[in-house]
């Protein structure tokens, strides 16, 4: 099932081309890793996929209301704040309310896929605690929860991993990943390859604002592309659970 598709989408920054002609489908089932350099249009791409920003082309989330679109996907954005001392299971909530008409209290259904989301971040023991004092990592953990309890068939992630520790972060990709096998799909901006590449069904590399390769990690992962693209030189290698990518410094 088809669960986003881009055709030629191109936008711009004044007089500055930030995004040419990406055209991409993701289907039921993937996670798909957007990689590239600072600057290579990540964060345009996936405003513009949802329709948030000024953009030529045609994506099928954008047009939508905004009821629609977050019943089809969920966004959690790079800059991430929390600004209302409310406690942590009211504000993973906030995540069922494209369910919710005016005035309507949670439904056992809604209060499933709160406890579900606790649960995945390991916020559990955090539900009733003041999510404003909570520390930036963990901040971040629950607004991570807030877009799972959504159960939008697609969640669109820039960069969710900032600001987690290592062990975290393992256990954010293997929530994707568990979530693709369930039907759903990511897709996830990332800048640590070797995460990417150990935990996406797919890699899609941009540069300048184009789409360079589209594919397995290690076929977009290549000699050439990470020398081009990135300055850098990488080392694939077996480790129990499959092959590991390491990035190296190139060198002269």
């Amino acid at each position: 099932m088809r669960l986003l598709s881009l055709k030629n989408v191109s936008a711009r920054r004044g007089d500055v081309d930030v995004l040419r002609d990406v055209t991409f489908e993701v289907g039921a089932g993937e996670v798909v890793g957007l990689v590239g350099p600072n600057g290579a249009g990540k964060t345009t791409l996936m405003r513009a996929a949802l329709g948030l920003l000024p953009h030529s082309g045609a994506s099928t989330l954008a047009g939508l209301s905004p009821r629609e679109r977050a019943r089809k996907a969920a966004w959690l954005p790079q800059t991430r704040e929390i600004a209302w001392p409310v406690s942590v299971a009211t504000l993973v909530a906030l995540g069922r309310t494209p369910y919710l008409a005016g005035g309507r209290t949670l439904s056992s259904d809604d209060e499933r896929a709160v406890a579900a989301a606790l649960n995945h971040m390991g916020l559990v023991e955090f539900a009733d605690r003041t999510a404003t004092e909570l520390s930036g990592g963990e901040q971040a953990r629950v607004l991570i929860a807030r877009v799972l309890a959504q159960e939008a068939p697609l969640i669109m992630a820039d960069e969710p991993v900032a600001g987690l520790d290592p062990a975290h972060q393992f256990s954010l990709m293997r929530v994707f990943r568990g979530l693709a096998e369930a039907g759903q799909s990511v897709v996830v901006s990332l800048h640590d390859l070797g995460l990417a590449a150990r935990h996406c069904t797919r890699l899609i590399l941009l540069d300048q604002g184009r789409v360079v390769a589209d594919g397995s990690a290690e076929d977009v992962l290549s000699d050439v592309r990470l020398s081009e693209v990135f300055g850098i030189a990488g080392h694939w290698a077996d480790v129990p659970g499959g092959r590991a990518f390491h990035a190296l410094e190139r060198q002269a």
